[in-house]
């Protein structure tokens, strides 16, 4: 069973209080679960990425990168009722992106860059439709679960809204580059929901995805979550009512489970490892490289930096200074330059040198 579902919506405790799992618990439940992969999407950044990719790594897991990304276009998310005492300004909806390719991530990065540094005061701000026009390529749109813009506009404008919502982004990545995502956590609003997207994806011939749009690792780790949702708000947990999570289903299930509870949605589940097998992109696969720095012939950037480095220990380790000292000083050296030759990290040391010499020469 574990071949027939991928978990493709999960976010960490880096989701500014609203996910209660660090990255590598999401990662050890997934190898409990014989789960081949899992996709991060934490909120308007990607923050767990680098720690949720070296876990995965670790376990032998395929690690997807995304973003749950607020988009003002598309109205607000789903809140609690307004007579809440605590209620606060309403949140965008947030849009889940997966990236496909290394052109998607560096998208992704430079969408969330753009609408962050338009935002004057401490909000996160949100993007724009034009944003993610621009933005679009190599990134795969899910429509999200409640806190997304379909759930929002079925909410406000019944399916006709939801259906606009979904072409909209159809016209935007594309029709290969966007799924329809339903849940199924045992509320009622939800499975209304839910067959409103089923016949709005059927309608446009788009996959269906099933997701368990996760924010914590556990069942049990859903009390971690109710205490972050009440420092959110500013509130006790005794107070926090409807601001808490009607139950602890919102954890990493087995695939078994996951077939059994959509096993009347054909392909929600079997689509989450199609696309896993399209998201060929992981943080290995950054292909950057740090300037080469100019050495002479006969050289390389790593013995230059060797020759530079002996340099620099005989003149401040040198033979007035105390022999044990100058023992550990070179034993240290050797492995740091060890670690910066398999990094290939001298191209920005000898940069760093070259600056630091200059600046030397000009004060002087």
């Amino acid at each position: 069973m574990t071949e027939n579902y991928v978990e493709l919506h999960a976010a960490s405790a880096f989701s500014f209080l609203e996910a209660a799992s660090q990255p590598e618990t999401l990662v050890e439940r997934a190898v409990a679960l014989e789960m081949p992969a899992m996709a991060l999407v934490d909120r308007n950044g990607v923050y767990g990425s680098a720690r949720f990719h070296t876990c995965a790594k670790r376990n032998e897991i395929r690690a997807h990168v995304g973003a749950e990304v607020a988009v003002s276009s598309f109205g607000s998310r789903l809140t609690p009722a307004a007579w809440l005492p605590h209620q606060h300004i309403s949140e965008p909806g947030r849009l889940p992106l997966l990236c496909e390719s290394r052109e998607g991530y560096q998208n992704l990065c430079q969408l969330v860059t753009k609408f962050k540094m338009r935002e004057k005061t401490k909000q996160e701000g949100a993007a724009t439709l034009d944003d993610l026009q621009q933005y679009a390529s190599g990134l795969v749109c899910l429509t999200g679960g409640d806190e997304g813009p379909l759930a929002a506009a079925l909410m406000h404008g019944g399916e006709e809204a939801g259906r606009e919502t979904v072409e909209q982004l159809v016209r935007i990545f594309g029709p290969n580059h966007v799924y329809v995502e339903v849940q199924r956590h045992h509320e009622r609003e939800e499975e209304w929901r839910n067959q409103a997207a089923i016949r709005i994806a059927r309608s446009l011939k788009l996959p269906l995805l099933a997701t368990n749009g996760v924010r914590y690792a556990t069942a049990y780790d859903r009390e971690i979550l109710d205490l972050f949702t009440a420092i959110h708000h500013y509130t006790e947990l005794d107070q926090a009512g409807r601001l808490l999570s009607l139950n602890s289903q919102r954890h990493v299930k087995p695939a078994r489970e996951m077939v059994a509870l959509f096993q009347d949605v054909p392909g929600a589940t079997t689509n989450t490892v199609d696309l896993s097998s399209r998201l060929k992109f992981e943080l290995n696969d950054l292909g950057y490289e740090f300037p080469r720095y100019p050495v002479p012939d006969g050289e390389t950037m790593d013995s230059f930096l060797r020759k530079r480095t002996e340099e620099g220990v005989l003149l401040r380790y040198g033979p007035k200074n105390d022999l044990d000292l100058m023992t550990r000083a070179k034993k240290q050296v050797e492995h740091e330059l060890a670690l910066i030759a398999r990094l290939g990290f001298a191209g920005y040391f000898l940069i760093v040198w070259d600056i630091v010499r200059f600046a030397s020469v000009t004060t002087s």
